[in-house]
């Protein structure tokens, strides 16, 4: 069988930059047209059939659930109820890197589908397609504003400039995923949600809650600046920096992974499970910056890189919630 090839996006550039640089959401939003390509990439990857391992669904798998084996790595076959816990690695020095090639491999599909959609243009088609072939996923930066914009929290569509050239508004992929089907391996409550939530709504937990997530999230702003801070300026060992897993004697609340932790337990719903986080498609907001965070840190500390440690298990199934 054939495999997919990790390369990250490709193509592009970023004056002064061999390769263009990923924008903060709050920045992509205000580049209309490139911002019109990202949300159309995406309502792909979410209308793409979810057996098919470069879907929304099949990337965000990866993660965690459903637990089985993506494009045969590890045996080509369903894992459930062996034990095993997903790909991904919590807890251990192994964190930071781990997720560095698994948002390349969603950024690589991302622009791929944002270059096919731009050559659907009628008018300018070559500024559309470097357009896209400059677009990168997008991070979210959660030390400066940790209320993303209403694009990503609260509305449910949004406008975009669309082939023909006229503005239309389309349902917004960044909102929730809407599963089809839900999976069967899901256990309850979560083979109830429709849709990805976030803070769900007391008395209506298919619901996400966007005015108190709006506040849950604004409340930890200060925390957030003053961690990364702590971060990047007093942290200086891998394992300390790495991971929630106190590794070398010290404190483990400034780590990335901890301060990572505090962004999925605040948002909750899928987020806050490891193995249903991957679903949502903030996910990915939030890692880009969990990414952007090692490249700040490696800059602060240069030579300093991942030093050995237990990795084991990846996540720990549905009863491990991300703590706030």
């Amino acid at each position: 069988m054939s495999h997919t090839i990790i390369t990250g996006a490709k193509g592009g550039q970023t004056q002064g930059a061999p390769a263009p640089n990923r924008l903060e959401i709050h920045d992509l939003i205000k580049n209309k047209e490139q911002f019109s390509l990202y949300i159309q990439a995406l309502r792909i990857m979410f209308s793409t059939p979810q057996s098919n391992p470069l879907s929304h669904f099949g990337i965000g798998g990866i993660h965690g659930m459903p637990f089985v084996s993506w494009e045969g790595a590890g045996g080509n076959r369903p894992v459930q109820g062996s034990g095993w816990g997903g790909y991904c690695t919590h807890g251990n020095v192994l964190f930071p890197t781990w997720h560095r090639p698994y948002v390349a491999l969603y950024e690589q599909v991302l622009q791929q589908h944002a270059v096919d959609v731009a050559k659907t243009y009628r008018n300018n088609q070559q500024h559309w397609v470097i357009l896209a072939q400059n677009l990168r996923a997008p991070y979210w930066d959660w030390a400066t504003n940790s209320v993303p914009p209403p694009e990503v929290i609260s509305l449910q569509t949004v406008d975009i400039i669309t082939p023909d050239g006229k503005t239309s508004s389309v349902p917004n992929p960044l909102y929730q995923y809407t599963f089809n089907p839900i999976d069967p391996s899901f256990p309850s409550p979560w083979n109830t949600y429709r849709t990805t939530i976030r803070d769900p709504t007391p008395n209506a937990p298919n619901v996400t809650n966007v005015r108190q997530l709006t506040r849950d999230l604004g409340a930890i702003q200060r925390d957030l600046t003053s961690s990364i801070y702590n971060l990047l300026s007093r942290v200086t060992t891998w394992p300390a920096f790495s991971n929630h897993s106190v590794g070398d004697g010290g404190s483990s609340s400034n780590s990335l992974e901890a301060i990572h932790d505090r962004i999925h337990g605040t948002m909750g719903g899928h987020m806050g499970y490891p193995e249903f986080a991957g679903l949502d498609p903030i996910f990915f907001l939030h890692h880009c910056n969990v990414d952007r965070m090692l490249s700040l840190w490696s800059a602060v500390h240069p030579g300093v890189w991942v030093t050995q440690g237990p990795a084991f298990r990846g996540d720990l199934g549905p009863s491990h919630q991300i703590p706030q």
